[in-house]
Order: C-alpha cells, then sequence, then structure tokens
C-alpha cells in the first residue's frame, strides 16, 4: 500500500443484505478491492417476508464475472443457527473473516399506536437480534487471528427520530448502543464501527405505503430530492470501504453519510449544574431554575465510555467544589 490505495487482498468479507442496494454496492465495492465476499441476504421483500437464493446468487455472479471471488448465502441473520450458518460459509469457502458488514434490514412502518407485536418483533428480529447473531461468531474468530473489522448500520431514523418508524428508530439505537458497550471490550486490533446510511435506489430507502399516512408521503416527496446525483449507494460504500480496510484506525464511532457529505455523529452531555455542595439534593424548584444551564449546549463532553463519563463528572464537582473527598 506504498501509494496509499485501500487493499484488501487475501482477505475474507462478509455483507449480509447485500443482495441489492447499499448490501450490493458494498459487496461489490470490496470485492473490487480484492476481498472475497459472502453475500448474504435472504431474498424477501423490505418487510422480510419471503425467501430464495436468487438474489444473493446473483450479485455472488456478478462479482465472479468480474474476477472476483464470492459465494452466496440465503441463511437468515434473525436466528443464532443463522448467524452461525453464514460464518460457516466464509470459513468453510475461504478459510477466515476479516470483514463483517451488518447491513441486512427490513421494515414495518405504521403510528406508534397501531404497530402489532409481529411488527415490533420482525424488526427487531433483524436489525438487532441479527447484529448479535452474525457478529459473534464472527468476533470469537477474528480475536483468534488477532485482527478483525466490525461494521454495524445506525439510521437517524433512531438517533433522530423519523415519523412511523418507531420499531426500526429503537433497534437502530440498539444497534449503536451494541457497538458502543463492544468497542469497549474488543481488543485494539480489532475496530468496530457504525454507519448511517442514506442512499437512492436501496430496497430500504422509501417511506413505505404500510400504513403510513399518505399525506405524510406526497409532504415528504414534496420538498424535492436536492442533489441526488449524490445518493447513490456507492456513495455510502466508499466510507465503508475505508472503514472495513487495515487503514481505518478509528473505533467506535458512528458515521453519517446523506446526499454525499460525510460526518461523525457522536453523543455529548453539557456542562450542567451541580447545585450546593451541602443541603441535600435540590428541589424539583431547584431543577426548574436551572433548567438552562443544565441543558446549555455551549460548552459539553463527549464521554468515550460510562466510566468516562464518570470521570468527567468527578472532575467537574472537582472544580466546583475544591476536589473535596468523602471519606
Amino acid at each position: 500500500m506504498s501509494d496509499g490505495r485501500i487493499d484488501l487482498s487475501g482477505q475474507v468479507a462478509i455483507v449480509t443484505g447485500a443482495a441489492g442496494g447499499l448490501g450490493r454496492a458494498y459487496a461489490l465495492a470490496l470485492a473490487a478491492r480484492g476481498a472475497a465476499i459472502v453475500v448474504n441476504d435472504l431474498g424477501g421483500d423490505t418487510r422480510g417476508a419471503g425467501t430464495g437464493t436468487a438474489l444473493a446468487e446473483a450479485v455472488a455472479g456478478e462479482i465472479r464475472a468480474r474476477g472476483g471471488r464470492a459465494v452466496a448465502s440465503a441463511d437468515t441473520v434473525a436466528t443464532r443457527a443463522g448467524g452461525e450458518a453464514i460464518t460457516r460459509a466464509a470459513l468453510d469457502h475461504f478459510g477466515r473473516i476479516d470483514i463483517l458488514v451488518n447491513n441486512a434490514g427490513n421494515q414495518r412502518n405504521a403510528l406508534f399506536e397501531d404497530l402489532t407485536d409481529e411488527d415490533i418483533e420482525a424488526v427487531l428480529a433483524v436489525h438487532l437480534k441479527g447484529a448479535f447473531f452474525v457478529t459473534q461468531p464472527a468476533y470469537r474468530l477474528m480475536k483468534r487471528q488477532g485482527y478483525g473489522r466490525i461494521i454495524f448500520t445506525g439510521s437517524q431514523s433512531g438517533t433522530f427520530g423519523n415519523p412511523y418508524r418507531a420499531n426500526y428508530g429503537a433497534a437502530k439505537m440498539g444497534v449503536i448502543g451494541l457497538m458502543r458497550v463492544l468497542v469497549q471490550e474488543a481488543p485494539p486490533e480489532i475496530r468496530i464501527n457504525c454507519v448511517m446510511p442514506n442512499a437512492s435506489g436501496s430496497r430500504m430507502g422509501a417511506p413505505g405505503e404500510d400504513r403510513v399516512d399518505k399525506d405524510f408521503i406526497a409532504a415528504i416527496l414534496a420538498r424535492g430530492n436536492a442533489y441526488a446525483d449524490r445518493s447513490a449507494p456507492d456513495y455510502c460504500a466508499a466510507l465503508v470501504t475505508w472503514l472495513a480496510s487495515p487503514a481505518c484506525n478509528l473505533t467506535g464511532q458512528t458515521w453519517s453519510v446523506l446526499r454525499g457529505h460525510y460526518a461523525r455523529m457522536f453523543s455529548g452531555r453539557t456542562a450542567g449544574w451541580a447545585g450546593p455542595r451541602d443541603g441535600g439534593p435540590p428541589s424539583a424548584e431547584d431543577i426548574a431554575a436551572h433548567v438552562g444551564a443544565i441543558g446549555d449546549a455551549a460548552f459539553w463532553h463527549e464521554p468515550q465510555s460510562g466510566i468516562d463519563e464518570g470521570d468527567i463528572v468527578r472532575a467537574a464537582l472537582d472544580r466546583e467544589y475544591g476536589n473535596m473527598e468523602i471519606r
């Protein structure tokens, strides 16, 4: 890599949900850099209904036609057995796993009060449980190998919220929580990140017609699609390719791609307010009187873990109260 080019020759990647849209773009981009690909896709629709190998096999065949190595997998991510079968496909055909891109998804859009048990479970099973079931066996192998790259998929629907997607948004925020915990446990040679992709032409990209108010869809469409030429899945694939490579030296971060615009997303805490040192807890009226200071985002911290937040708070209290120890 003396010329700076990212080279994935000899590496093996699993891409879930890889039969179309974003997943297909990821698989093709990684293969173009030399990686062997397990093209995993259940072969159903965006609700998760239906199965079949034809969609995954079409992308695997496309990679092979370009001179790459690829195998199709139609195993589900939504069960532990399915996750283990996807991992086995990589080992049986290519002997190792270097890269895992958790991209499989489904959606069942409806108003919050109309979501059924099936709507909730179906989405959590694929997005959140699927992230556990595929990542666990792959992560164990990466630890034994002493190397790995894991990429999870979040969404603005979780981080910022979008109507009609309470189940989807909750699952996606769960994925970010999973990533943040796993990165605290992982050895440094395993880099773990999360992407929040937006792209046209993705099976997951449309608001959907399923029990969604038609006026809402019309209002979204009326806003137009400025910079649509920058919304192709390849814009997201460029970021994922870097995150999947040895060149990526960052871990535990969430990255947004929207209309070809890249940004890092993070959780922060304001400087806040501590109240008096003595006299017991503040009253609800004290909180109301100081809510402006509590919520003032002029100065903020970005904790890297729960332990880090504790250290930040202790340092703030030391500054406020003069480093008073409780003994």
